[in-house]
């Protein structure tokens, strides 16, 4: 990435991250962290285990990991959920910055590719998770018919999303979707522009498929990497909980955080999860009879730990400027070497 967009995503975030913090309000943030106290060390540490998790998967799909050391890739990881954070209702700003990070050490097509499947398999273990939440629900808990019979449609829904994007890697995604997408008026236009870029979505999806069909041990343990980070997540609701006196089991925690991403998910066009996120924690608390209105002080929690994590992101891109050195000027410039 060249110095001048890294100043320019810098200028943006902090930009962001200002106005998060005073429509948030000082005040409100210094409420909540007195009403959460030492408890909010846990939290925020937590996050810090969720993306030492999502850097291991990204590592085990890029493979050859000797190009670009660890601590780089968790710098990466970190800014990147960052910056997807910060970008208004579709929460992808951080693919580009990984891309641009990446080409350097491991070049466009493999940064490409690499990013892309990391972005897929994160995306699959959201349903791989609700998959295995709903089956304890199932199992554990008394549920009513209808309740039961509404689980078990999810249930079979969320399976064929798993096969249909397991059968996508295993036969490449890339270039079968933009031929689907040249057929659909509204983005045919947009489609078009990279109908000439055939080669180089070949070269991506051979990747793609090289993954799934010949590196199948880390295909799968980039998704378990994935699955174990959002069961680690769920830590963190009870961990708030605790701190104003309300103990819950790790179960219950695991409800919170299926059905409150869930509903993150469903409205992901909202900016900045405005209102889904608290209405999906009111929706589960009340399911599991603990005072619903105690989802919006847990939700504003979230928010100041995202704060914090994008503040550290933000001071990663920052930095990352000093260990690059004059490699900076000479990197390819994004927005004209790729192609997604």
């Amino acid at each position: 990435m060249s110095k001048k967009s890294k100043i320019i995503l810098l200028l943006i975030g902090i930009s962001v991250f200002t106005y998060l913090v005073m429509d948030f309000g000082i005040d409100n943030i210094l409420t909540n962290l007195r009403k959460t106290g030492w408890y909010f060390i846990p939290v925020i540490g937590v996050w810090g285990f969720v993306y030492l998790f999502n850097t291991f998967a990204w590592r085990s799909i890029i493979h050859n990991s000797s190009k670009i050391s660890f601590g780089k890739l968790l710098s990466i990881t970190i800014s990147g959920f960052a910056l997807n954070y910060i970008t208004p209702s579709v929460a992808v700003g951080g693919e580009p910055y990984r891309i641009a990070e990446l080409q350097k050490p491991l070049g466009m097509s493999k940064a490409v590719s690499s990013t892309f499947l990391y972005t897929m398999i994160h995306f699959l273990s959201s349903f791989v998770f609700w998959i295995l939440i709903i089956l304890l629900a199932l199992i554990s808990l008394s549920l009513t018919s209808s309740l039961r019979i509404l689980l078990i449609v999810a249930l079979l829904a969320f399976l064929i999303i798993v096969y249909f994007f397991i059968n996508r890697h295993k036969n490449g995604i890339l270039e079968s979707s933009l031929n689907i997408a040249i057929k659909i008026p509204f983005i045919k236009k947009i489609a078009i522009k990279y109908s000439d870029k055939t080669e180089k979505i070949k070269q991506v999806d051979h990747q793609i498929k090289e993954l799934y069909l010949n590196r199948k041990y880390d295909f799968f343990s980039a998704l378990l990497l994935e699955v174990v980070a959002r069961i680690i997540a769920s830590l963190e609701n009870l961990f708030i909980l605790k701190a104003i006196g309300i103990d819950i089991t790790f179960s219950e925690a695991l409800y919170i955080n299926a059905v409150s991403s869930f509903v993150i998910n469903l409205f992901f066009f909202m900016p900045l999860e405005l209102g889904s996120r608290e209405g999906g924690l009111v929706l589960v608390l009340k399911a599991i009879k603990i005072s619903s209105p105690l989802g919006i002080y847990i939700g504003l929690v979230n928010r100041v730990r995202e704060l914090f994590w994008i503040f550290v992101g933000l001071v990663l891109i920052a930095s990352s400027g000093k260990t690059i050195g004059k490699n900076l000027t000479e990197s390819v410039d994004y927005e004209k070497s790729t192609f997604v």
